[in-house]
């Protein structure tokens, strides 16, 4: 009995072809193939985030090797030694650039700017009282040094004196 009290339910169901139903039917078939495309968007995502992840012990060495390149190229006799590890550094040093070891016992950051449209990688090697020293690493960027606004270097200079003063706190506090 309640078999069939099923089935008429369902029928008079189907009879009703209002716009009330079709708009739901509708409603659901975009829901579907917006679900989908949502979930292919987060998977890449994901995909991507770990590739990225995963991928930035080789992505370091070979930084590290173009620059020891043009360091050796232009003459100067220190090299880049290895990454520093930003895992548990505060979150404004870790955005500003990728942060290496020297093979004099000092820290360098390579990290890149963008002037009057123009991309400007750059090596600031950070010597032992603190102060950076800046080295470009394309000609684009040496243009940009050399013309550049005094006020822009500046604020980019003491904004590495304050970053490598909290690396150099931090690889204090993890070597000792």
């Amino acid at each position: 009995m309640k078999r069939r009290q099923k089935n008429v339910f369902f029928e008079r169901l189907s009879r009703l072809d209002s716009d009330f139903f079709k708009k739901i039917k509708h409603f659901i078939k975009n829901l579907n193939e917006t679900s989908v495309f949502a979930i292919w968007l987060a998977v890449l995502t994901l995909v991507s985030a770990l590739i990225w992840g995963f991928t930035a012990g080789l992505r370091n060495n070979i930084t590290a090797d173009m620059v020891n390149k043009i360091l050796a190229e232009s003459g100067e006799e220190r090299r880049i030694a290895q990454s520093v590890s930003m895992w548990h550094v505060p979150g404004n040093i870790a955005q500003f650039g990728t942060w290496f070891t020297m093979t004099s016992q000092e820290n360098a950051v390579i990290f890149p700017f963008i002037v009057e449209g123009i991309f400007s990688p750059c090596l600031a090697i950070i010597g032992n009282d603190g102060k950076p020293k800046l080295i470009p690493l394309t000609v684009n960027a040496e243009r940009v040094i050399s013309r550049g606004n005094p006020g822009y270097l500046r604020v980019l200079t003491e904004r590495i004196e304050k970053n490598a003063g909290i690396l150099k706190r931090i690889l204090d506090e993890r070597y000792r």
